[in-house]
This record gives C-alpha cells, structure tokens and sequence, in this order.
C-alpha cells in the first residue's frame, strides 16, 4: 500500500484533505522490527486490483471516532479512491443499509462479468483479467457486507488500544 497505492497523489491529496491517517503494523508475522511487507511481483500482478493481505485494514471513522468502513488488503490507488469517496457519505445512520446496497451492487457486477465472458469460466485467476476483477469485486463485496458490523465494534476497541498504547505512528 505505501510503495503503489498510498504513492499516487490523487489518494495522498484526499486522504490529507478529508481524513487522518493513522499506520499501525500489526502483523509481526510478515515482516521484521516494522519494515514494510513486501509482496512478490507475483502477488502484485495476481491482485492488481486489490485484495490478499489481510494484515491490512483502510478504516473510515467519523469524527467521533464510530467506525464507518473497514477495507481488508491491499486496494490500488483507484480502488482505494473509490472506496474512500463512497466513506465520505457515510454516517452512523446510514452506514448498515449503504453498505448492504454496495456490497449487492459489487456481487452483481462480479457476476456480471461471467455472464458477458462465458469463456473465462474454469480459468486460474492468475491467467484471466476477467476473473481477476471478478475476484476483486467480491472481495471488495466482503468488505462490505453488513455482517462484519460485529467486526467493526472490534475494530474501534482495537483503535482505542492503539492509541492508549501510542504504538500508531500518524502520516501527513
């Protein structure tokens, strides 16, 4: 995320405008004394979308600290952007039936693409650009689903730790 996605100024620019970034490495198992995850040239071209490295988590709270969103991996910049501008409409009120429609919304356009690319069915996603954005709209459907609510209460638990910890290092 810091070498591609948080790399491309259109995403540096929204996120100093409209959001505070906070970056927490929480999974020791990846990498070493907090030197950044690197991910094969392999990985990047299967995923180049998003998706994969569920150590990384994009959280959107209000400014209340309530947790709107929580994307799970790694999204490239345009993804992320998307993501980011459909978080700016979000609110402790809506948040339960936005999400729900988005993630009905990205299941339907992922299953949209095999019904216009027939061909494509039985592929590896490793081969097939089709399959690879289908893969990424699911996962980023999952992100949405109103069954992670109980997830995100976690996540703001999780939040409040790390900043009582002072382990968070904050970007601008």
């Amino acid at each position: 995320m810091r070498t591609v996605t948080f790399a491309d100024r259109k995403v540096v620019d929204l996120l100093n405008e409209k959001f505070v970034v906070v970056w927490n490495n929480h999974n020791v198992d990846r990498n070493t004394k907090g030197v950044q995850a690197s991910y094969s040239a392999a990985e990047m071209a299967a995923y180049p979308e998003g998706g994969g490295g569920n150590n990384l988590h994009t959280i959107v709270a209000d400014p209340d600290g309530a947790v709107l969103s929580s994307l799970r991996g790694y999204w490239s910049a345009s993804a992320l952007l998307g993501e980011l501008d459909f978080s700016l409409g979000l609110s402790a009120g809506n948040r339960v039936e936005r999400h729900g429609a988005r993630a009905t919304s990205l299941r339907a356009e992922a299953a949209k693409l095999l019904t216009e690319h027939p061909e494509e069915a039985g592929r590896r996603v490793k081969e097939s650009p089709v399959l690879k954005r289908k893969a990424a709209l699911e996962l980023l459907a999952a992100c949405h689903g109103t069954e992670g609510f109980e997830e995100i209460q976690g996540i703001e638990i999780w939040l409040t730790n790390i900043a009582e910890n002072s382990r968070a290092r904050v970007f601008r």
